[in-house]
């Protein structure tokens, strides 16, 4: 198997020979090692702590509707600016 390391967007995507995979939220900006054979990509998954958490290629309208509560919100009203 192959073995990468990738940062996980704050999208919980990452990104594996220009293609973007989905992995779980709760990595999200943490530093993850993947492991997959080149020609299934199906199988990849992330090793961590001894566990194996699937990941798969991202559906980008999905994704985009994704409520991810695990960031924190912009309070708008605290950064000034105006009109």
């Amino acid at each position: 198997m192959n073995r990468v390391a990738r940062r996980v967007n704050r999208d919980s995507t990452v990104s594996i020979d220009r293609i973007y995979y989905d992995v779980p939220t709760q990595f999200i900006a943490s530093k993850v090692e993947i492991r997959f054979l080149p020609d299934d990509m199906s199988s990849a998954y992330i090793l961590y702590e001894g566990e194996h958490y699937p990941i798969r290629q991202t559906d980008r309208n999905e994704n985009c509707r994704t409520k991810r509560n695990n960031m924190p919100s912009l309070d708008y009203s605290r950064m000034g600016g105006g009109s």
